[in-house]
């Protein structure tokens, strides 16, 4: 592929030099169609933490991904490779998540079992990564927070500069690229569906009632991802909360 490129902009509102999306191995139609998306959004929000507020914007993602995955693939990920992805639901998770399937891995959240059988790396930010690792005969582990005994998940970059492809995604879909998405989990297929339409997501990390109430309200919140993967409208989530009050 070739052809147009974008200029995504940074959280400083500074423009990133473009090249066409570098070829990183595997990467599906889908995760490159998502990616193409995101950088034809640029600076809009693509996650934001309902705990802190820290946002992730699309074209960071854009950026971001790629440059990962070709870190990946320099440092031995071979297309099929499972890679083990710990982490709570927010702006790290789609980095990762999406850096892994642009490499052309296998993204599988619990290490030690069949799905994690051979996997090499590790992305985590829990302080017990080194243990996790020396358990599962896992040999490289990065990590967004300077966890003690991990490469810091920037090394993937290396020198060679943000790329940013542009293009359009077009698909019908339950998540409308207006809507506002609450996901109280770290399941990177809800992230899929709400990033694949362009959409913003909440993140939060197991809300009760009471709190996700306080999201909706102040996120602007229009519907909801449940962990069986099922949009549920705001207002029939509202309905359901109050049949159990």
């Amino acid at each position: 592929m070739g052809g147009r490129t974008t200029h995504p902009v940074t959280h400083s509102g500074a423009c990133l030099p473009t090249r066409p999306l570098p070829s990183v191995g595997a990467m599906t139609g889908w995760t490159e169609a998502v990616l193409l998306r995101a950088a034809a959004l640029g600076p809009r929000v693509a996650v934001t933490e309902a705990a802190g507020g820290a946002t992730l914007t699309y074209g960071t993602l854009a950026v971001r991904a790629p440059l990962a995955a070709q870190g990946l693939r320099r440092r031995g990920l071979r297309p099929g490779d499972p890679v083990v992805v710990l982490l709570r639901g927010g702006c790290h998770l789609p980095v990762a998540g999406y850096a892994v399937l642009a490499a052309g891995g296998v993204v599988v959240s619990i290490p030690g079992g069949p799905a994690a059988a051979g996997a090499r790396i590790m992305i985590t930010d829990r302080d017990d990564a080194d243990a996790i690792a020396q358990e599962s005969n896992i040999r490289q582990v990065y990590s967004f927070t300077g966890v003690p005994g991990t490469a810091g998940f920037d090394s993937l970059f290396g020198a060679d500069g943000p790329v940013a492809p542009t293009a359009r995604l077009s698909t019908a879909r339950l998540v409308a690229a207006d809507d506002v998405a609450l996901v109280a989990g770290a399941d990177l297929r809800a992230y899929d569906m709400v990033l694949g339409a362009g959409a913003r997501l909440v993140a939060a990390h197991e809300p009760d009632p009471a709190e996700c109430r306080r999201i909706i309200a102040g996120h602007g919140v229009t519907l909801l991802i449940d962990e069986r993967l099922r949009v549920v409208p705001v207002r029939a989530h509202d309905r359901a909360l109050e049949a159990n009050l």
